[in-house]
């Protein structure tokens, strides 16, 4: 189903090994020398971000940052004002991508400790198109909620649930300093080499240190689950390809590099994670070719495709990734899709449509 130009599929591979550290929701936690992990709360049933600060001759750079809740907002102060980071100040943060559990409290830290905020161009844009006043983001999805079968009364339920992101993200400093991909980054006494990619967010950033020992990876890799890779409007029609490819960037990493994720526990074998996301959305995309025996939505789809009926704002995450799917399968020539005169788009299975 994903061809070899996308995966070359490996076996042998050493199993991934899941770090035994208790975490605790604000209590940071030494992960690596000169390096803490701060885990935040979500109130989503993600419940949790994880944020790291490296520590620095004169201070500390904080990566990513929290959602903007009084919650988070009290255990930084906490933190900041905490033995363990010596009350020596924040000195710049770094935000691997705008969604708003990792950009959230960026602003509001760079206000609070007088730190530069970073982020690659691409993520920059992003935010501040979400950020707009004049936009509702939300109310912009509801045209391809509907093209691929959301019901009416469901889509003005979640245009009315989903919460909108300047509520989540605090506004960003007027100047934001883009990074220079092209060039590593001085972070914590660490050089750091960037890894740009692509499917989750436009210009994701992950970070490997020089000497191999740790990885940031932001949403990109993670433990237990995978990052949504969904469809919106004006982004990637094709996002799930976007992120297939770009995990050959992560299949190279060595089975010694300590993975720091931005949720669940940190873990080493980065390769072996990296396969099973793979084989992970081939079972979807052969869930979706198995089920798919007469034309159908995206909408049609999403139990077949999670387990699972959804609920609340998962229907509009579910969605988008369930159109990242079709439209995969599509571009592989597998599957057609056809705009109804009810504005409907389903999709069907071309020639004998037998899932690999």
């Amino acid at each position: 189903m994903i061809p070899a130009t996308l995966w070359q599929r490996r076996d042998g591979l050493p199993p991934v090994r899941h770090h035994d550290a208790h975490i605790e929701i604000g209590r940071p936690l030494a992960i690596g020398e000169g390096v803490l992990l701060l885990r935040l709360p979500l109130p989503f049933a993600l419940n949790h971000i994880n944020v790291y600060l490296l520590e620095e001759a004169d201070g500390w750079t904080v990566v990513d940052c929290g959602l903007d809740t009084a919650a988070a907002r009290e255990i930084w102060e906490s933190v900041l004002r905490s033995a363990i980071l010596g009350r020596r100040p924040v000195r710049q943060i770094v935000v691997t991508h705008h969604h708003p559990d990792h950009i959230g409290l960026a602003g509001w830290l760079a206000t609070r400790c007088r730190a530069p905020v970073r982020m690659t161009a691409g993520e920059l844009t992003v935010a501040g198109r979400y950020a707009d006043p004049k936009r509702d983001v939300v109310a912009e999805r509801t045209p391809l909620w509907h093209e691929h079968g959301l019901p009416r009364p469901l889509a003005a339920e979640l245009l009315d649930r989903m919460p909108r992101y300047a509520v989540q993200v605090h506004p960003l400093p007027e100047r934001v300093d883009p990074i220079d991909t092209g060039r590593v980054l001085r972070l914590g006494g660490r050089i750091w080499h960037p890894i740009v990619r692509r499917g989750h967010a436009p210009e994701h950033l992950s970070l490997l240190s020089d000497d191999g020992l740790l990885m940031i990876g932001g949403d990109q890799v993670l433990p237990k689950i995978t990052p949504n890779i969904a469809v919106w409007p004006g982004g990637d029609a094709d996002p799930l390809r976007s992120y297939l490819r770009s995990l050959a960037s992560f299949e190279a990493i060595d089975e010694k590099t300590l993975l720091l994720p931005s949720h669940k526990q940190p873990l080493w074998g980065v390769a072996s994670r990296v396969e099973e996301i793979r084989a992970h959305h081939e079972d979807r995309l052969d869930a979706v070719m198995t089920v798919c025996t007469e034309p159908m939505t995206g909408y049609d789809l999403l139990t077949s495709l999670f387990g699972r009926p959804l609920r609340h704002e998962e229907v509009g995450f579910g969605l988008g990734e369930a159109i990242a799917h079709l439209n995969f399968l599509e571009s592989e020539g597998l599957m057609r899709s056809e705009l109804g005169p009810d504005g409907r788009r389903r999709f069907a299975r071309l020639g004998d449509g037998s899932p690999s």
